[in-house]
Formats: C-alpha cells, structure tokens, sequence
C-alpha cells in the first residue's frame, strides 16, 4: 500500500471497491417517537458507517443514530451485530460506536493534501437503506463548500459520486483511501450529482476526541464558570 502511495501509483475503480467493500457497513435504528395521542410507535432508519478499527469502533454521522433505541451494524459478509453509541457530536455530525468483534478491516485514512477538484471519488454506502455495499464514482467538484445542514453551518468536499440516503458511508479517493464521510445529498427534479461529504482530517480529530475522551476536546463550552474565592474578612 505504502510502496503503491510512493510510487504514485492509482487504483482502478474496482481495486477502490474490492479493497474497502469490506470496511463500509449498513447501519439500521430504531427509535420510539410519540404521537399526539401519547401513544408510543417505533419508528426505523438507516444509514452507513466505516470501520475505524479492528475491534470494532465505526465511524457514522450523529444524525444517522441520533435518538435511536437501538442500532444494529451488518458487515458485506452479512453478519450482523447489536452496536452501543460510544459518544456523538451534533455540532460536526460524527458519531462513533462500537461492535463486539475484532479482525475487522478498518479504512485507510488519506489526507486532504492529496485530494484536489477534478481527481477521482468513489463513494460506498447504503443508499436508501436497503442496498447495502453500493458502490457511485465521480470527482470532486469542489474542496471547501461552505454548506448549511440542520441550521448548522459546514465546510464540506463537493462530489458528484452521490446517492441519497449514503449518509456515513465512505468517499474515497483514487489510491482507495478514505477521504470523507458522506453526509448529504441535494436532490430535485433539476439537481443531480451533488453530494457531500466532511473532510478526512476533521472526521479523524473527531473521532479520536469521542473515543478518548467522550467529547470533542478544545471545544468552548457555553455555561456558567466556577472560580475559588478568597474571604477577605
């Protein structure tokens, strides 16, 4: 891999496929809303997710989980499992949470320095919700889009290798890293090929802060500040 970096050296569309097919997984929820007659009903989503590391911690977007009652994580191979919320963050929209397993294929990380408009994107995700290990390609259209989501003001890569309903799968690029975690994409009658995805760089210092620490560390946090005082009397 390192040597293939060194040299320079792309992957075919395929080769992207075949070497993270196995490090995206489906993500399905269930959460119990309230209707207005009090009576309780389970409602059910579906996402996607990458896997951050062998044992077992996956990468998704806070939306695709947010609320959610429980959350069941199907690797390409079929096998399913019950996952646990690890820790979330609205305000970047990641998530991470955890399977019992090891001997998982965790993503290769790639930088945004190697990424620039016009080079090649894959996308593999869930589009939809039932078509698990769907695999789009496409270009990056643009690297800093400033874009808001949910009332909340992102810096997002542009891409035209978009599916709806991809949110927390894998954009990757042309060496088969992982360049962004897919969060959106606009969809109308006269709109195709715009999706969205947060920068590697971003998804990485997030995730690493939620697994350590439980929250994104450096962070301000709003409130009220406690200080010793001395008695002066």
């Amino acid at each position: 891999y390192n040597l293939a970096k060194a040299a320079g050296s792309e992957l075919s569309i395929e080769e992207i496929v075949a070497k993270n097919e196995n490090s995206v997984v489906a993500i399905e929820t269930e959460s119990v809303a309230t209707d207005s007659w009090l009576r309780q009903y389970v409602t059910q989503g579906a996402g996607s997710g990458v896997i951050y590391s062998e044992d077992g911690y996956i990468i998704t977007n806070n939306h695709v989980i947010d609320g959610a009652n429980s959350i069941k994580v199907t690797l390409y191979n079929g096998k399913s499992y019950d996952a646990t919320l690890v820790a979330a963050d609205a305000q970047t929209d990641v998530a991470v949470i955890k399977i019992d397993e090891t001997g998982l294929r965790p993503v290769s990380l790639g930088s945004m320095d190697q990424v620039s408009v016009g080079s090649l994107a894959v996308a593999i995700g869930n589009p939809l919700g039932t078509l698990s290990g769907t695999a789009t390609d496409g270009i990056i259209s643009a690297l800093e889009r400033e874009i808001t989501l949910d009332g909340k003001s992102m810096t997002l890569i542009q891409t035209s290798a978009s599916n709806p309903g991809n949110s927390g799968g894998g954009l990757f690029d042309q060496y088969g890293d992982l360049i962004g975690l897919v969060v959106s994409k606009s969809s109308g009658s006269d709109v195709e090929g715009l999706g969205f995805a947060l920068p590697v760089d971003k998804v990485q210092s997030v995730a690493q802060s939620l697994i350590k620490n439980g929250y994104v560390e450096g962070r301000h946090a709003a409130g009220i500040q406690i200080q010793d005082m001395t008695d002066s009397s």
